[in-house]
């Protein structure tokens, strides 16, 4: 497994948790203070769950060359392309999809921007927030296949709303506001981001290597 701009290893809990066998992780990122908060976090782990699946941390520029590395069945870029300027976030798609072995799953989660460049930002500590479209292409030039797109966070329930009218008539609505006062805000916001995914303000993308 490659974790792409790994940051403070904060993936490394969920991936110790729900896939043990991981039979090597590597993690890259160009903050030597993350990686060696991501190590400290490393040692906690070991110190409470025992013996975790063989794993490094690597420092580099991922818009750069990267060092040689074997090919990655898995890799997961989550919530870092959004930090990175346009051009230089095309180059980091481009090395991870060369990073793949062939059949190897890229997951990769970023916020959707919505409308023609320059946009606003819904973060100021971002750099360049992405469309679906230029997302898609992107990985598409990167040589992989994107197999699905979901939506991770809600857009506002008013848009959801918005979008149920215009799919399924002003019924849907209805039933959407009745979901709303009975459900908790964490579940309908999980039900909303997967109902709207064109207007959820973060996506999901599974992009895989042909084999």
């Amino acid at each position: 497994m490659l974790d792409v701009c790994c940051g403070r290893g904060l993936a490394l809990p969920l991936l110790h948790r729900y896939a043990p066998k991981i039979g090597r992780y590597v993690g890259l990122d160009i903050s030597s203070a993350n990686l060696a908060e991501a190590r400290s976090r490393l040692v906690e782990l070991r110190r409470e769950y025992g013996v975790l699946f063989p794993l490094e941390f690597v420092e580099c520029d991922v818009s750069e060359p990267w060092p040689q590395l074997p090919p990655f069945d898995v890799a997961i870029y989550t919530s870092a392309l959004e930090h990175l300027p346009y051009e230089l976030g095309v180059k980091s798609l481009a090395a991870t999809g060369a990073a793949l072995a062939p059949g190897g799953v890229l997951y990769l989660s970023t916020p959707q921007a919505f409308g023609p460049p320059p946009r606003p930002l819904q973060y100021r500590v971002h750099v360049y927030e992405w469309s679906c479209e230029e997302v898609v292409s992107a990985v598409e030039d990167a040589g992989l296949v994107v197999e699905d797109v979901m939506g991770l966070l809600p857009p506002e329930p008013d848009e959801v709303a918005t979008e149920l009218a215009e799919r399924y008539g002003t019924g849907a609505v209805d039933w959407y506001r009745n979901l709303a006062a009975r459900v908790p805000k964490a579940l309908l916001d999980t039900v909303s981001s997967v109902m709207v995914p064109d207007r959820a303000t973060e996506l999901l993308f599974v992009c895989r290597r042909p084999a």
